[in-house]
């Protein structure tokens, strides 16, 4: 029913947004990234996407941090964990009594949280690639603002999950 009722107002809004912003408007690029990302949210309550464990394995140059530190992934660790963003996912932070369990439980939300936002990160991507190939020059602005977008609420999150990760491994083992 979470689903049916999700998908519902995903095409809903999308919908709405066709008929309401200019489609080569920052708006309408922001509810390109944001409604699907919101959806997969909320049905991930029901069915949690998974990637393959080989996804989430940590390459040697993730290990150290430096960087996705460079990237600015500690600006985007700021702002998650302060505000009104960090209501959206209070289970990813280190639990008071960090036992092996609860650490262990902790990374798994985290690889799927990283598994969220990278298939919405591919998913989006491919739709900016669309949005290209499929009209004239004029929409190659609405695939940069989509890009974008993309990058802001779906790429970050994975290098924070991935950098959150490697700390965790250093931390706990």
């Amino acid at each position: 029913m979470v689903l049916i009722a999700a998908t519902a107002v995903l095409i809903a809004v999308l919908a709405w947004s066709v008929s309401t912003f200019d489609r080569t408007g920052v708006a309408f690029a922001f509810v390109v990234v944001w409604a699907p990302m919101t959806w997969l949210g909320t049905i991930s309550r029901v069915v949690t996407p998974r990637l393959p464990d080989r996804w989430h394995e940590l390459h040697g140059f993730e290990l150290d941090g430096r960087l996705y530190e460079r990237l600015g992934v500690r600006i985007v660790k700021r702002v998650l964990r302060r505000g009104p963003l960090a209501a959206f996912n209070p289970h990813l932070h280190l639990p008071d009594d960090p036992t092996p369990h609860r650490v262990a439980q902790l990374d798994q939300r985290m690889r799927d949280a990283e598994a969220s936002h990278a298939i919405l990160l591919i998913v989006t991507l491919a739709a900016a690639i669309a949005v290209v190939v499929s009209a004239a020059a004029s929409r190659w602005t609405t695939a940069a603002w989509i890009l974008l977008f993309d990058v802001l609420l779906n790429g970050y999150p994975v290098m924070l999950q991935r950098y959150n990760r490697a700390l965790l491994r250093r931390r706990f083992g």
